[in-house]
């Protein structure tokens, strides 16, 4: 009996000891700063675990000794910790730091490729600005990235971006430029990501989605990092440099970081690029209620830009990554199409805690947008770009001449180049020479560089306020004035003297009236020289504001929101050279246009229990149109697109979300439908021999699909990962399209364009990824991805979809041969199935110091995959002679092989 008491005694003295005895801490994400919810942290000795709460916090009770501390989640790297756990003791561990998983270090990864194609518009939503701990959302946007997938199909003006709470959405666009950003990696981690239609606790949210990048000082963990980095991508080498002082006992915070981003050639013979960036935070937090932050970056860039080209021409030279954008001069590679951006970027934000239930934040921004492309210009010259279609072996109609074209394309490396030398020469011959008027005939060739700057100013303000721990009220306010600049410079005369500001399709047409082909009356036969506006110079005003609430209610198998937002846009084109088409509405202040708009939104969750949960969200508003696509030909004159009115947004979404201890996941079905939308495309036309202005309107659109992310953790080391979306997007009307001719030669058409059923382009509408993640315990990674692409489809030509384009004859033709004909002028391009693997390979090293050393290997299309089509257009312009769809045939992307890309990063 003494013996059971005095065990008795030792077991719950041993009792005891465990419950006096332990560790507690905070897990910081190392990357980002922000704490972790819902990180397993186990004692394996101790066999207790718990898990972090909001605030990143645990605290475990242990038997005294040496123990392993595990942390493990699916958004981190495991990390195993040997602790001493002392008797009656409670450890502190303060801040442990975990580094993210391997797709989220892969969205980090990021460079500017998505930017780097011939029109900025057709650039994908980054991986770097989308991920979030959603499965799907985190893993989309870098994964998808190679083939231009677009999250539910939607173009960009439905995600919107914001940085400190302000709206960087181009208000005259309606689209984030990436490029802003490039080489900011390390500092626009810190970010808040809405999905789909939800609204955000800073904006009324957008039906694509909503990011708010956070680059206050205060928010960036304290230390530095350092990265260097080896891809052949558009840029091969990169530096990145980031230091951080955290929240210092006197208020203040300071966030400094830089980049360098240099290839003297990209992966597309003939491009490069060079880039910097830079960014600057400041924070004063002057109490509990008050503190002011202070943000500026910028990131001027130039490279060297690729084009789609024919697949004749692909096959011809056997590189599907063919550039015709370059050729030698002096024995160096010249681009012809250059990009040069810059956008200085200032921000001030001012947050106001007024009582622990309620928050002020206010945000002014400002930013001043460079951006300049260069493109070849000639003037009664022969065409310079080499992949001309008269150039091509299928112009030919001798078979023999055609031949020899071809022989020359596969053997001749200059007739596939920009022939710089020819240029200069036609243009010093030029100055011995003089034209009609007697004076000398200047360049026959240059390079002019198209302008689009603008000079915007924001103010932001968004207050919250819980009335009691089931009610929230979220509100804001927003203001906007943009000043739009476009005009066209000269950038390199080519060894020529001058160039004469006319229009050369307007001297052809008109050549007795020596008014209509002046670009500007005003200084009518000007000879410009490098660095001066010619062509065209207007400038877009904008002034926008809104005003959105929202409501959050929590019941206890319920939380329901509903919000609503106002929005006043106006507009006007001021002309800054009366042009001589268009004399009497070109020059000076235009027309103003005014829209009202109104938006609502409702949604919620329903909790199964606490692992299983629905969510539902709906959506309708009106919406201005974009000032970008409000003109037939805003080069030369103020006419509105007839009939411009507000668009109209329907749109829902109904998921289910799961959240067990080894598997999560969200399955989501989408609708939505774009009514009364507005297009802009512009193309030469070869018989009228003159530009041609195409706008659409009263498009509508169906946007329908599921999409779905599951990660199962298998073991403690290995977790799968899945994601997907089956999507179907149509046109489902007839929009009217108004055909404007840039010379004044014609009056304007309006014809009906049959776009009915035919499918969205741009990105594909189905995609599958499935993925292996396994790390070591050692703090070694490794991860495996099989991709899949089908249902990409070619963007298609308004002009082809006319009454007029049908009307061949079919004199001797049978019903097929004729329905055949029909189905190969009006037909929709598929461009087929595709599948890429993708591998990474990983190491992170702590030393004793708490610093790390992370080194990363990843692969992107290991099996060099050259033949996947990304994308492309048919051209603007058609045969209505022979109706020959051959003759203008479709340009095409393609996608780059192997992909590689070295990393090497020290934290301090």
């Amino acid at each position: 009996m003494k013996l059971l008491t005095l065990l008795a005694l030792c077991c719950l003295s041993f009792s005891l000891l465990a419950q006096n005895s332990g560790l507690k801490g905070v897990v910081v994400n190392a990357e980002t700063g922000n704490t972790i919810e819902g990180a397993k942290v186990t004692l394996e000795r101790s066999n207790v675990s718990t898990t972090s709460d909001q605030n990143g916090t645990f605290e475990l009770k242990g038997v005294p000794g040496t123990e392993t501390l595990i942390i493990s989640s699916s958004t981190i790297q495991t990390i195993t910790l040997e602790v001493q756990i002392t008797s009656n003791e409670l450890l502190d561990l303060g801040v442990i730091k975990v580094e993210p998983t391997t797709a989220y270090v892969n969205a980090f990864f990021i460079g500017e490729d998505e930017i780097n194609i011939e029109d900025d518009n057709d650039q994908v939503i980054s991986g770097l600005l989308v991920s979030s701990d959603d499965v799907y959302l985190s893993n989309v946007g870098f994964t998808f990235s190679p083939m231009r997938f677009r999250v539910r199909g939607y173009d960009q003006e439905m995600t919107s971006t914001f940085i400190n709470g302000v709206n960087f959405n181009s208000a005259e666009r309606g689209r984030f430029y990436y490029g802003s950003v490039g080489g900011l990696n390390d500092v626009v981690k810190n970010k808040d990501v809405v999905n789909g239609l939800e609204m955000g606790t800073y904006s009324f949210g957008n039906i694509g989605g909503a990011t708010n990048i956070n680059m206050r000082a205060s928010d960036y963990a304290r230390g530095g990092r350092i990265s260097t980095s080896y891809t052949n991508r558009s840029y091969n080498f990169r530096v990145i440099g980031t230091y951080s002082t955290g929240l210092m006992d006197n208020g203040w915070a300071f966030t400094v970081s830089g980049s360098r981003r240099y290839a003297k050639e990209g992966y597309i013979e003939g491009t490069f690029y060079d880039a910097w960036s830079y960014m600057l935070a400041v924070e004063k937090v002057f109490n509990d209620k008050h503190s002011l932050s202070f943000t500026t970056f910028g990131a001027p860039s130039e490279r060297g830009s690729s084009s789609a080209s024919f697949q004749e021409v692909y096959d011809i030279t056997g590189d599907n990554l063919y550039n015709p954008n370059w050729g030698y001069q002096n024995g160096k590679k010249r681009n012809a199409r250059e990009t040069k951006s810059y956008e200085p970027v200032a921000i001030l934000s001012h947050e106001w805690k007024i009582n622990d239930e309620t928050k002020l934040t206010t945000g002014v921004a400002g930013r001043y947008s460079m951006y300049k492309k260069t493109a070849l210009n000639w003037y009664k010259a022969e065409d310079p770009r080499p992949d001309y279609y008269r150039y091509l072996p299928s112009y030919q109609e001798d078979p023999e001449i055609a031949a020899m074209y071809e022989r020359l394309w596969r053997s001749d490396e200059t007739m596939r180049q920009i022939n710089w030398d020819r240029m200069y020469e036609v243009n010093k011959l030029n100055n011995d020479e003089n034209d009609k008027y007697g004076t000398e005939k200047g360049s026959s060739y240059m390079i002019e560089g198209r302008n689009n700057d603008y000079m915007e100013f924001t103010f932001n303000s968004t207050l919250s306020t819980a009335i009691n721990e089931r009610f929230k009220i979220v509100g804001g306010i927003e203001a906007r004035k943009t000043i739009g600049m476009h005009y066209k410079t000269v950038e390199d005369l080519l060894g020529g003297s001058h160039w004469v500001d006319i229009d050369q399709f307007a001297e052809r047409d008109f050549s007795g009236d020596s008014y209509k082909l002046q670009n500007d009356l005003n200084n009518p036969n000007r000879k410009v020289t490098e660095d001066d506006v010619f062509g065209y110079d207007y400038e877009m005003h904008l002034t926008s504001a809104n005003a959105w609430f929202r409501n959050d209610h929590s019941f206890l198998n319920w939380d329901v929101y509903y919000g609503a937002k106002v929005t006043y846009t106006g507009f006007y084109r001021e002309g800054n050279m009366r042009n001589g088409r268009a004399p009497l509405n070109s020059y000076g202040k235009g027309k103003e246009h005014r829209f009202g708009d109104i938006a609502v939104k409702a949604g919620g969750k329903y909790k199964l229990s606490g692992r299983h949960i629905m969510v539902f969200n709906a959506a309708y508003e009106t919406r201005a149109p974009l000032p970008y696509n409000a003109y037939l030909s805003p080069r030369i004159k103020d006419n509105e697109v007839p009939g411009m009115e507000n668009g109209v947004i329907q749109s829902g979404d109904i998921g289910y979300i799961m959240n067990l201890p080894r598997f999560k996941g969200r399955v989501t079905a989408y609708y939505t439908l774009l009514d009364n939308q507005m297009e802009i495309d512009n193309y030469y036309h070869d018989a009228y021999r003159t530009f041609m202005n195409v706008a659409m309107t009263g498009i509508q659109k169906e946007y329908r699909g599921v999409e779905f992310g599951a990660e199962a953790k298998v073991t403690d080391q290995i977790t799968l990962t899945a994601i997907g979306n089956v999507g179907d997007y149509r046109y489902t009307n007839r929009p009217e399209a108004t055909f404007s001719f840039d010379n004044g030669s014609q009056p304007d058409i309006t014809e009906t364009i049959y776009l009915k059923n035919f499918h969205v382009a741009g990105t594909p509408s189905i995609a599958g990824s499935l993925g292996l993640d396994y790390f070591h315990p050692k703090m070694w990674f490794f991860n495996v991805n099989g991709n899949f692409y089908d249902r990409t489809y070619l963007d298609v030509s308004p002009t082809r979809r006319t009454e007029a384009a049908v009307q061949f004859p079919t004199d001797g033709m049978t019903e097929e041969e004729i329905d055949a004909k029909l189905k190969e002028i009006t037909g929709q391009e598929e461009l087929g199935s595709k599948f890429t693997l993708d591998v990474s390979l990983g190491k992170l090293i702590y030393f004793e110091n708490r610093n790390s050393l992370s080194i990363n290997v990843m692969v992107q299309n290991v099996l060099n995959n050259t033949d996947m089509r990304t994308g492309g257009f048919e051209q603007g312009r058609f045969d209505f002679t022979d109706y020959n769809v051959n003759k203008f045939p479709p340009r095409y992307y393609y996608a780059q092989g192997l992909n590689l890309f070295v990393n090497l990063g020290y934290r301090f």
